[in-house]
């Protein structure tokens, strides 16, 4: 994973607006580029505190509309059951040759049938860890905040996310090699990936 602009869905922007941790995402990815559909969800369909952060990273640039046109988009969602805001989030992945931040788990496997690797909100905070944009206390923190929003993590799934915080936090203090410590984070999300389920 590199600092190169990502695709992302609504909800990843969404939960880390609601804990205070949207602006990670042009940290460590510099530009998020979202379909209007996407936008729409997260941004335009509500009056929130979280919907204003949206529109505000939405003014200052870094967080892109696309214009790019999916017209697959319905039909992909038909026939994997997945959101229409997902199923464009996806196709303008692949289109644009860009990682996807997504966390329900029927989207990811869907994106990967199409190629476009995908990472989750859990994984763009123990990225932001591995690249000391936060500290482990912070990391923990961010997660506990994420689960009193609503983001359902199953018990085993939380004691492995600390786990991989407590690996990657390690790791740091052995070597600075972003490049190692980035495939810590992607073997992470890999393995927090089987684990998960869609939110409801």
């Amino acid at each position: 994973m590199s600092s190169k602009p990502v695709a992302s869905n609504s909800s990843p922007l969404i939960w880390l607006a609601r804990i205070g941790r949207l602006t990670l995402l042009k940290i460590l990815f510099r530009q998020v580029i979202v379909p209007k559909k996407v936008y729409e969800e997260a941004a335009l369909q509500k009056q929130s505190a979280d919907a204003i952060l949206i529109s505000k990273a939405v003014e200052e640039g870094w967080v892109k509309i696309s214009e790019e046109r999916t017209e697959e988009a319905e039909a992909l969602a038909g026939v994997s059951g997945i959101h229409s805001g997902e199923a464009e989030a996806i196709l303008l992945a692949q289109k644009i040759g860009a990682d996807l931040i997504v966390d329900e788990r029927e989207a990811s496997a869907t994106a990967q049938m199409f190629e476009v690797r995908c990472i989750g909100t859990v994984a763009v905070l123990l990225l932001a860890l591995a690249r000391d944009q936060m500290t482990l206390q912070e990391f923990k923190e961010s997660v506990d905040s994420l689960i009193a929003s609503g983001f359902w993590l199953t018990v085993d799934v939380y004691n492995r996310v600390m786990e991989e915080a407590e690996i990657i936090s390690g790791k740091k203090r052995l070597t600075h090699t972003s490049k190692a410590l980035c495939r810590q984070v992607r073997r992470s999300q890999l393995r927090l990936f089987s684990r998960s389920r869609r939110l409801a």
